[in-house]
This record gives C-alpha cells, sequence and structure tokens, in this order.
C-alpha cells in the first residue's frame, strides 16, 4: 500500500503524505516548516491549517476534524487521528480494498499540557517516523524534566541572571510557556514564538500570560526589573546572536530530545541541555506496534539502526524511503 515516488505516497491513489514538493493532493500531518508545502489540495485538521496558512499561506481545500471518515475516489476512506506532537498534528489512516495503512508523521505517546494525546489505531501497515529510533532514547517523566526547568528558571533569576529558555517555535515554546505560567513564572517572548502563542490562544489552547520581546524592556535605561520580565523564551537559533550574547551572563537553556547526548550543550550553545520532545523516544516506538500490530513496518526519518532493530525481533520492518546508495547497484 506505500509507494515511494519521488516522495511516499498511497500505492494506487494520488494521495502523497507530507510531500516537501507540490502535489495535487498531499496529507499534511503538522505545521512544522519541514512538513509543509503548497499543494493544490491539502488534506490536514483545521488547527494545522491555520498555522500552515500563517507560516507559509498554504491553503487547505478538505480541513478534517479528527475521527471523521473522508471517502476519496470511490475506493479510498481517510481518516485523521491525533498524534500528540503540536497542535493540529495528526496521523492518517487509510482504508482500501488492498487493507489498511497508519502513516503517523511525527509524534509521541506520551502526554502534553498543550496537545491532544495520541491515539492509534490497527492498520495492516504502518509507516511510523523514527526519529530516536535507538535504545539510548529513553526519556525521563515529563515532569521531572518540568521540576528541573523550574528550578533552573528560578535559579537563575535569583542569581541575577536572565533566563533564556530555547526550543521551536512551535510546539516546544508553547509547552514550556505552560510549564512556566503553571509555576507562577512571568514569560517574555521572542517575536517568532509570540506570534505562534497567539495563534494557540486564537484556537483555543491557552498558554499563560507573556509579554512580547521589546528591546528596551531588556537594555538601557528603560529596562524593566528581570523578575518582571522573566523568561525570556526563544527559538534555538538565536543562541549564538546578539539576541542572547549581548546579556552580560545569561542562564541559556534548551529543551530537545537530543540533550541525552553528551555534547548537547555544546552543539545548541546553551549552559543547560534538558530532554523535553515532541517526538516518541524508543520505547514508545515499541509500543506503538504492539499496539497497531502490523503485517508490515516501515520507518521514516529517523535511524537506520531501527530498522535493524526491528528485525532482531522477528518484525517485518524495512525503510519506507529506497535505500539511495543501494540503488545505485539496482
Amino acid at each position: 500500500m506505500l509507494q515511494w515516488a519521488d516522495d511516499l505516497k498511497v500505492a494506487n491513489s494520488d494521495l502523497y503524505l507530507d510531500s516537501c514538493r507540490p502535489r495535487g493532493v498531499c496529507f499534511v500531518s503538522h505545521a512544522h516548516s519541514d512538513h509543509i508545502c503548497c499543494h493544490e489540495r491539502v488534506i490536514a485538521t483545521p488547527a494545522t491549517a491555520k498555522l500552515a496558512h500563517h507560516r507559509i499561506g498554504m491553503t487547505c481545500a478538505e480541513p478534517l476534524d479528527y475521527r471523521r471518515d473522508l471517502q476519496r475516489d470511490g475506493d479510498t476512506i481517510v481518516r485523521l487521528l491525533p498524534a500528540g506532537h503540536v497542535l493540529g498534528s495528526a496521523m492518517i489512516h487509510v482504508t482500501r480494498p488492498e487493507g489498511t495503512l497508519l502513516y503517523t508523521g511525527d509524534y509521541k505517546l506520551r502526554a502534553s499540557r498543550t496537545v491532544e494525546s495520541a491515539e492509534l489505531q490497527s492498520a495492516d501497515y504502518l509507516v511510523m517516523e523514527s526519529t530516536y529510533g535507538v535504545p539510548m532514547f529513553r526519556f525521563p517523566p515529563a515532569d521531572l524534566v518540568a521540576e528541573q526547568l523550574v528550578d533552573l528558571v528560578r535559579g537563575a533569576l535569583r542569581d541575577g541572571r536572565q533566563p533564556i529558555v530555547m526550543g521551536y517555535s512551535l510546539g516546544k515554546s508553547q509547552e514550556v510557556a505552560r510549564i512556566l505560567a503553571d509555576a507562577g513564572i512571568a514569560m517574555t517572548m521572542h517575536g517568532a514564538v509570540a506570534t505562534i502563542s497567539e495563534l494557540y490562544e486564537q484556537l483555543g489552547v491557552p498558554v499563560g500570560k507573556f509579554r512580547r520581546y521589546q528591546f528596551a524592556d531588556f537594555h538601557g535605561g528603560g529596562a524593566i526589573d528581570l523578575q518582571e520580565r522573566g523568561a525570556l523564551l526563544a527559538p534555538p537559533y538565536v543562541a549564538r546572536t546578539p539576541f542572547v550574547t549581548r546579556f552580560k551572563n545569561p542562564c541559556r537553556i534548551i529543551l530537545t530530545g537530543w540533550a541525552l547526548l553528551k555534547n548537547a550543550i555544546y552543539r545548541y550553545g546553551a549552559d543547560h541541555a534538558l530532554p523535553l520532545s515532541d517526538h516518541a523516544d524508543f520505547d514508545e516506538l515499541l509500543e506503538t506496534i504492539e499496539r497497531v500490530r502490523p503485517k508490515k513496518v516501515f520507518t521514516h526519518h529517523g535511524y537506520r539502526e531501527f530498522v535493524d532493530e526491528l528485525q532482531k525481533r522477528h518484525i517485518d520492518a524495512e525503510l519506507a524511503r529506497p535505500d539511495e546508495q543501494l540503488m545505485l547497484f539496482e
């Protein structure tokens, strides 16, 4: 049921899956920039459609709510399920005469403060994102990471250091905002983070009270008190820019699943790295397979070794995208 045609698509149909090139019909799992493109027709949740329209001007001809069937071309039924990744993120379940397919896109099974929890549905074929598909990526409980974040931010404020908390503008920063807001910590947001947070609020997901970053609030004679401006939430790309380096002694905190790597603080230019991720970890990937019970698994966007791991467990698995190196010798 899966075909590689310069991108993933459902075999015997015109439906592409998260294609990064313009297509006639494409399912868009969520609104991160590496998953959206201007297609002729898009299947996505209403929240993804709104977020994607803001980011690249994408229009959505077929917004589809979770758990509602949509019949296409007579013999294809699609249904969107919550993916637990970022607001509006979805998996797609496809039913065709030859069987059923579940494509996860980016997802996680752990609970979130800002995103509906993922739902899995059994399928004959499972196409799964496997970013963290090696055993070293087992994330600690989210509540423990939240406590560590709050302690670091409070410690920095107590010591007169500006805490700068870095995470992706869409999804991670809003989760961080809720953690800090629930702990009673004031927040200021970089413009990119503030704009997405405002969209979350419009879509009915509160992230907590925040102010939008203004240079004068942080620097010069008119700067406001550190406790009032609180934690500064920003995207990771600012770590080595004047946005951060102009502070005399900032406390730079990065939130990412890659925090489990030994060199994470150097990789991101941070003082602290905490493993808060919007993706499934190794154990959740295995749990997904147990719950979906597929005949065959295709892995996508992850470690090649995950296929080897599954095959050792006697699971029929292969890469969703053909191995380009091997294709040279066909």
